[in-house]
């Protein structure tokens, strides 16, 4: 018999908190709604399986092997190499990361709660509802499936002429942004607009638990999309998750909700050449005062609902009592990006005028802020491009699960990875369906995995600064994701 337990905790904090997730920083004014933490146990013929979602940006710094020691404390019979941790994405969470490149900065004049006591406070949270979840867990059983919403657009729109070598009255830094043939987020209303770089896909994986009475108890729920639409404000939030969970709690009941980003390096969950149809549109059904990116969130919670009801009528007439589960904690050693002498040299010079220029020091401590995490940014990428470059490693370790819970299977990975790798590693992947899950915790920090055609295209997420395994890393990736797929599919 297949046992399931959950539980959730909140990660959101009171008081002014740094929030990471753009070139600069910012301090949060309040909570507009909850960032969130979910535990979820898997018990069955063969072993455990423990997976955590946060409402955050990424799951890196070292932070899951504090979780996982913390967990060891509280109940040494829990498997905490088996704890699989990813990220929804979203850019408006407190942060917990020491090592930034925002702390070069001056904090003058500047009040917030320290990273370090938030890191604490996340510890305890998901240490405290993985022991939960864990001691709660119960027979039950499970079902699963897949539909589709439009959540996803993707974000690199390519043109026919090199953008670097147009002219610009706007300053750029190279370290932050080096476009050629592609832009993130570039403008389509551009003569030179070619297209988009790559495919987007709506699918949308669904695992349901249910308790012995068969009561929907919580679900997966696996959407290729960073949850992204309200990334540059000045408040805690879930993003477009909030909104989900509500409407699907609204029908369900206060279930458990997991979620999981998949594959999306190269997505977004705003469209780019439509803008004027979609101004229009919001328009006349949310009112004139309506906020672009709050009726984006509403959009996409309406279509992730709707798919969760769709799949759930016809996926719950087979639920599953029993099956193997079994979960591997797998380290692989991926190609690196690999800096040049040119390219180490020309981020040193970067960084060396970056340091001249010095800081900011005004009247006006916020924007001063503002002004000078941007350039500390730039400053530890270029210092990042020379560290790589003097460190010679020709390979990057990663942290990746595989998980099997009957014939479902979940694979992990680090990174913002293009979508494309997803594909490939779901194509052939021996199980019926397959749940792939990008910005899990890892060893370090892993950035973006971009395509081959992208590394020619250059742009923001395809370039040295943002990219430290190479697209043939990505190739390693694939292969040794499906080979560890394989093995499972035997045990």
């Amino acid at each position: 018999m297949i046992k399931f337990g959950w539980s959730q905790r909140t990660i959101a904090m009171d008081g002014p908190v740094f929030i990471t997730g753009q070139f600069y920083e910012r301090i949060s004014k309040g909570i507009l709604d909850p960032n969130t933490l979910t535990a979820f146990v898997a018990e069955g013929e063969g072993g455990v399986s423990i997976m955590v979602s946060v409402d955050h940006t990424s799951v890196c710094d070292g932070i899951i092997f504090e979780i996982r020691n913390a967990v060891k404390e509280k109940d040494a019979s829990i498997p905490v190499e088996n704890i699989l941790m990813n990220a929804t994405h979203t850019h408006t969470a407190p942060r917990y990361m020491r090592n930034t490149g925002y702390d070069k900065a001056p904090l003058d004049g500047i009040e917030a709660i320290s990273p370090e006591k938030v890191r604490s406070f996340i510890v305890k949270q998901a240490s405290d509802a993985i022991v939960e979840a864990y001691q709660n867990r119960s027979e039950g059983s499970f079902a699963y499936g897949y539909g589709y919403a439009v959540v996803a657009h993707h974000r690199r729109p390519t043109y026919f002429d090199d953008l670097g070598k147009r002219e610009s009255g706007q300053e750029r830094v190279a370290a932050l942004y080096s476009d050629k043939y592609a832009r993130m987020y570039g403008n389509t209303n551009d003569p030179q607009f070619k297209g988009y770089e790559g495919v987007v896909d709506s699918n949308v994986n669904l695992f349901f638990t249910f308790d012995k009475d068969d009561k929907l108890t919580g679900a997966i729920v696996n959407v290729p999309c960073p949850s992204q639409n309200s990334e540059v404000l000045n408040y805690l939030s879930a993003d477009f998750w909030h909104e989900t969970r509500n409407l699907i709690r609204e029908k369900y009941g206060d279930i458990f909700i997991l979620a999981q980003c998949a594959c999306a390096g190269d997505m977004s969950p705003r469209t780019l050449h439509y803008r004027d149809a979609e101004r229009r549109k919001y328009l006349l059904k949310y009112g004139e005062d309506a906020e672009r990116e709050m009726c984006n969130r509403n959009e996409i919670a309406q279509r992730i609902s709707q798919c969760f009801d769709e799949v759930y009528s016809w996926a719950s007439k087979e639920k599953i009592r029993d099956a193997r589960v079994v979960h591997k904690n797998l380290i692989m050693d991926l190609d690196v990006w690999k800096i040049s002498e040119e390219q180490y040299k020309e981020a040193l010079e970067q960084y060396e005028e970056l340091l001249a220029k010095g800081y900011e020091k005004t009247d006006d401590a916020l924007k001063d802020f503002k002004h000078n995490t941007i350039r500390s940014c730039a400053i530890s990428r270029a210092e990042g491009i020379v560290d790589r470059y003097l460190d010679k490693a020709e390979k990057k370790p990663i942290e990746a699960h595989v998980v099997r819970i009957g014939d479902v299977a979940f694979c992990s990975n680090p990174f913002e990875l293009y979508i494309s790798y997803q594909h490939r590693i779901q194509a052939r992947s021996p199980f019926t369906q397959t749940f792939a899950v990008q910005l899990a915790a890892s060893i370090g920090t892993s950035g973006y995995l971009c395509t081959p055609q992208a590394a020619e295209n250059m742009g923001y997420s395809a370039i040295m600064y943002s990219c430290q395994v190479s697209p043939r890393g990505g190739d390693e990736l694939v292969e040794k994701t499906l080979e560890e797929l394989e093995e499972l599919s035997k045990i």
